[in-house]
């Protein structure tokens, strides 16, 4: 089984290229999902297992941490069943920091086996601080013919059970500064919800901010998107609004838009 989350279409974009490669379905992680996790039947024991999802924050984005706890909670093991062998691929603009470490703790609470923890690079699409914004096309090109190679490496390797135990990531300079001291200061002061905001003049009352939420965290009133809590900072209703109408306050002001279809 592939579990896949993805906002603005990166992580999907990988993950269908892997589902094709290694002839596996795609479970979504949505809000909606999520709500169904522990009713899920438990993750394959026959097959490898992977997990695909961007990094935010250097870290595990907080619906997949609830998703990798609930999935098939419900369900009873038998006890001489083998662990489910799991791999991560985690998709990123620049670096994951120690991602891949808290992710495999996780794995190993639920009693599976870690096999093989990866990164790939793909097109940047944090544009919510100053100096963040969209690759140049020149890089986005570069980046995605980079990714592709990357991908056919890591699915021969787990088709031919030959990932396990192998450690292909990015965690760049200072990782533990990242996961362990900015990221909590990321998760308190910089993904709230309540700065995005729209822009009247541009937006036409399309719906596709609420559509491509993965979330449900968007809700049209009287032709316009309003947020609710339950946001994961995604980016996917600014990335795919046609018209540029969401804002994130004044942080994004300017900066451009990308999404993978």
């Amino acid at each position: 089984m592939i579990y896949c989350f993805s906002g603005q279409g990166n992580s999907l974009a990988v993950a269908k290229k892997f589902s094709e490669r290694l002839n596996q379905p795609i479970t979504h992680i949505t809000n909606e999902s999520l709500d169904n996790a522990e009713s899920l039947p438990e993750p394959d024991t026959d097959r490898p297992n992977l997990w695909v999802f961007p990094v935010h924050a250097w870290g595990v984005p907080k619906v997949v941490e609830k998703f990798i706890n609930a999935v098939g909670a419900a369900q009873c093991t038998k006890p001489d069943t083998p662990p489910s062998v799991h791999h991560m691929v985690a998709t990123c603009g620049d670096d994951i920091g120690l991602t891949d470490r808290r992710w495999a703790r996780m794995i190993r609470h639920r009693g599976w086996r870690v096999g093989g923890v990866f990164s790939v690079q793909m097109p940047n699409t944090y544009v919510c601080l100053p100096g963040f914004d969209v690759d140049n096309k020149a890089l986005v090109d570069k980046k995605l013919t980079m990714a592709g190679g990357d991908i056919a490496f890591i699915a021969s390797r787990i088709a031919d059970h030959r990932a396990d135990g192998m450690r292909r990531v990015t965690p760049g300079s200072m990782p533990w500064l990242k996961s362990h001291v900015l990221r909590p200061l990321f998760n308190v002061f910089l993904m709230s919800p309540r700065w995005f905001k729209n822009d009247y003049k541009r937006c036409n009352g399309c719906g596709l901010c609420a559509h491509v939420c993965p979330m449900g965290n968007i809700t049209i009133v009287d032709g316009a998107p309003c947020w609710g809590r339950d946001c994961t900072m995604c980016l996917a209703c600014y990335h795919r609004c046609p018209r540029h109408a969401v804002e994130y306050g004044c942080a994004t002001r300017g900066k451009g838009q990308y999404h993978i279809e």
